[in-house]
């Protein structure tokens, strides 16, 4: 079969012809119908220090959407033919606690895409102790390959005490900032505004056609001011997607007193901000990170019911083949997600 694979320790991927995963009496075999390509793809294809843990070579891609085709002997609770999706992180079932059925309490977890083979592929394997959705019949493979980012978005906006009505903005039109504005206008924002870069325009006219009320440029204008132009006594919450460590503090000045920054992005480096307008403003830094199950079933129900339209981030679909184009896509900011036909 084909897959997009990670071979050596340095930029770059390959395409190859390798053997289809076989599958143990526990196991699952997934044709891939959509792998959607995430942030952490691109680090890996880069070769960034934090995924040098990686054992080459893997073939990458953890957002993912497939059906059925093969269950192991003590597979139960699934069938042949089922749409599924699944959340990227399964028990490794060889570590003691695996061994002895406490498979919850795995200290070896397995993710797909960097610890285990992954879904970039024609076909993937999945474990039982894979938490396993059935896709409902009007929720598409492409939908369902974002449940994943689509469930981190979920996250920020659970963690940070949003209320209807309030006055919102979020700092970098990436996938997960697209999601957050959508979310955040399904629920009943008063105001959203996106905030980006020159780069960003493409992405900062989705985040308009999706539900923002007013997109910023920062290289053509202040956001802070921006921000208190429509919202005098500040934003009632700031989301911070961009990963860039200067914007926490930009985001600090635009959130009102009483306020909250919520963090999304992984940051390059260590950020820094004067604390005191901070402590005499009673402003809040939470961190949002990953997601539950639950979260996952609500996403699903919430395209389901077509609260929120996941395929409009989706800009290039490509083959296998082409998944070096779609990396270089990514890289100069041409793309907002790209999504793979094996």
């Amino acid at each position: 079969m084909k897959a997009v694979v990670k071979t050596k320790r340095e930029t770059g991927i390959d395409v190859l012809d390798v053997p289809r995963p076989e599958i143990g009496p526990t196991d699952i075999l997934v044709r891939t119908a959509r792998g959607s390509m995430c942030g952490t793809d691109v680090h890996i294809y880069e070769w960034t220090p934090s995924y040098y843990f990686m054992n080459l070579p893997t073939i990458i891609g953890h957002e993912f959407s497939g059906q059925v085709v093969e269950i192991g002997s003590e597979v139960n609770h699934v069938q042949v033919g089922d749409r599924i999706s699944a959340l990227p992180s399964m028990a490794c079932g060889a570590c003691p606690n695996c061994r002895t059925g406490r498979i919850s309490a795995c200290t070896a977890r397995l993710s797909p895409g960097m610890g285990t083979d992954g879904f970039f592929a024609e076909y993937g394997r999945l474990t039982t102790a894979a938490s396993i959705f059935r896709l409902p019949e009007n929720v598409s493979y492409e939908a369902a390959a974002l449940l994943e980012p689509f469930s981190v978005s979920m996250t920020a906006v659970d963690v940070s005490g949003f209320k209807i009505g309030y006055k919102t903005a979020v700092l970098g039109p990436g996938p997960i900032g697209l999601f957050t504005t959508q979310i955040l206008r399904a629920s009943g924002a008063a105001m959203v505004m996106a905030v980006g870069a020159r780069g960003d325009a493409k992405r900062l006219m989705t985040a308009e056609r999706i539900g923002a009320d007013v997109s910023v440029n920062i290289e053509d204008e202040d956001p802070v001011k921006r921000a208190r132009s429509v919202a005098p006594r500040g934003l009632d919450i700031v989301y911070e997607a961009t990963g860039n460590p200067k914007s926490v503090a930009q985001a600090l000045d635009m959130v009102r007193n009483g306020g909250t920054v919520v963090l999304i992005g992984i940051h390059s480096g260590e950020a820094s901000f004067d604390p005191t307008p901070m402590v005499r403003g009673s402003k809040k830094i939470v961190g949002a990170y990953s997601y539950t199950t639950q979260t996952w079933q609500r996403a699903m129900d919430l395209f389901s019911n077509g609260s929120v339209d996941p395929e409009a981030v989706i800009s290039h679909r490509l083959g296998l083949d082409d998944a070096e184009k779609g990396f270089e896509l990514a890289l100069k900011k041409e793309a907002i997600k790209v999504m793979f036909v094996p």
